[in-house]
């Protein structure tokens, strides 16, 4: 078959149709997708100004919690009565300073007063009937020694009365009946000589023995006496501890038993935090963690803490946290100050975050919306969260760097394909 040649003018002719035909069916599938979009729902519009919009990060990231909590005094000491009696006067009303010495109430009971004075006279009786029996139980062994000198004494003499009188009776100078008396008697004063010893080691163990039980009578007396002394000094009621009045517990005129509650009196000097971490975020707190603590006073302080104590129970929705400071509180510190606590758990060397939006969680998913790069709109989009911090939140999946997000509440657009952001 034989080529017939075009002319140029009709293949430019063709080209021009072609390019007609593509545009025209791009221009019909534009026309299509603004149909479409005008057809679609439009979705909630909702001002710029209203909402809370965070950019993604990547980098250092440091997870915290934070707490709310208050200054407490790590020695509290409940002053009680020593004695009973009638509160006669309150010297102190609470928020005052106090020394350990410092008098809080005094109490009346003039029965203390008696007796004092008759403990006083029981051990001044006993201490006189002890110097009595000493004097005593001493006279009776003197003479019992006296008795045993003289004894020992006649039993030597006769002794040696016998002796001499053996060596006469072989020259018959002596009689042998008065020889045999001579040894009789000096047998008899030596007997009586050992039984003397022996009476007079009875009597000093029995003296000691004596002597030891009138010195235990006197040491209880005098325990006594001091135990009624120490309730007569109770009666002015002493603090005890440096610090300040929490609270005190007696009016004037009011009856008090052993062991009524005066005050309650707080140490100044040693102070700790107590802070309520939510059981949300407790898991991993533990012993020894750093924590930065913000006093609400006048001279704003941050201090460094410890953290000393993880209660292992949940009250009220809260896990009580201690923490100890390591640096010096400011003067005007005291207890039951506000403050907040700033537990750090751990630092991730580069992960992707965000600011912490509305009702996230760590380890939950949730949607948020992300916004286009004009800012315009917000379309949902699914994120997996990992470690939570007070204010951030480590993202694991769904969102980028460089992302925009909003973070406020947006539970009003819930279920929308998008969000119109106006302004």
């Amino acid at each position: 078959m034989i080529d017939v040649a075009i002319p140029p003018a009709e293949r430019r002719r063709k080209k021009l149709r072609r390019y007609g035909l593509f545009g025209a069916l791009g221009l019909l599938i534009v026309l299509a997708s603004v149909v479409i979009l005008n057809l679609a729902p439009a979705g909630p519009s909702v001002s710029k100004s209203n909402l809370w919009i965070a950019t993604v990060r990547q980098g250092r990231f440091s997870v915290t919690v934070s707490a709310p909590g208050t200054l407490v005094p790590r020695k509290i000491r409940m002053v009680t009565a020593g004695a009973p009696g009638t509160i006669q006067e309150i010297r102190v009303a609470p928020g005052d300073r106090v020394q350990a010495q410092s008098v809080l109430a005094i109490v009346s009971n003039p029965d203390l007063g008696d007796q004092v004075a008759e403990a006083r006279a029981r051990l001044a009786d006993a201490e006189a009937s002890l110097v009595s029996e000493e004097a005593t139980l001493d006279d009776h062994l003197l003479t019992l020694e006296e008795t045993l000198s003289q004894v020992s004494a006649k039993a030597q003499a006769a002794k040696l009365k016998a002796q001499a009188e053996k060596g006469l009776l072989a020259e018959e100078v002596v009689g042998s009946l008065q020889y045999a008396r001579s040894r009789l008697v000096a047998t008899s004063l030596a007997r009586e000589a050992s039984l003397t010893h022996k009476r007079i080691v009875n009597f000093r163990k029995n003296r000691t023995a004596q002597i030891r039980a009138q010195h235990a009578q006197i040491d209880a007396l005098a325990a006594a006496l001091r135990s009624k002394e120490h309730e007569l000094a109770s009666l002015h009621i002493r603090a005890g501890l440096s610090g300040v009045v929490q609270s005190v517990a007696v009016k004037e005129g009011q009856r008090l038993t052993l062991g009524s509650a005066i005050a309650e009196i707080a140490g100044m000097h040693a102070l700790k935090a107590k802070l309520e971490v939510p059981a949300s975020e407790a898991a991993e707190i533990a012993l020894g963690q750093s924590v930065t603590l913000a006093l609400d006073t006048g001279s704003r302080r941050h201090i460094a803490a410890v953290v000393t104590r993880v209660s292992p129970s949940v009250e009220a929705g809260t896990v009580t946290v201690d923490a100890e400071p390591k640096d010096p509180l400011p003067t005007d510190a005291r207890p039951n100050l506000a403050i907040n606590g700033l537990i750090s758990i751990t630092t991730l060397a580069n992960a992707v975050y965000v600011e912490r939006p509305a009702y996230s969680a760590s380890g939950k998913t949730m949607t948020l919306f992300r916004l286009n790069p004009s800012g315009s709109r917000a379309v949902p989009v699914s994120v997996r969260f990992g470690k939570a911090s007070s204010n951030a939140i480590q993202v694991l999946e769904g969102l980028k760097p460089g992302d925009r997000v909003i973070v406020s509440d947006t539970s009003g657009f819930a279920g929308a394909h998008r969000v119109r952001i106006r302004g």
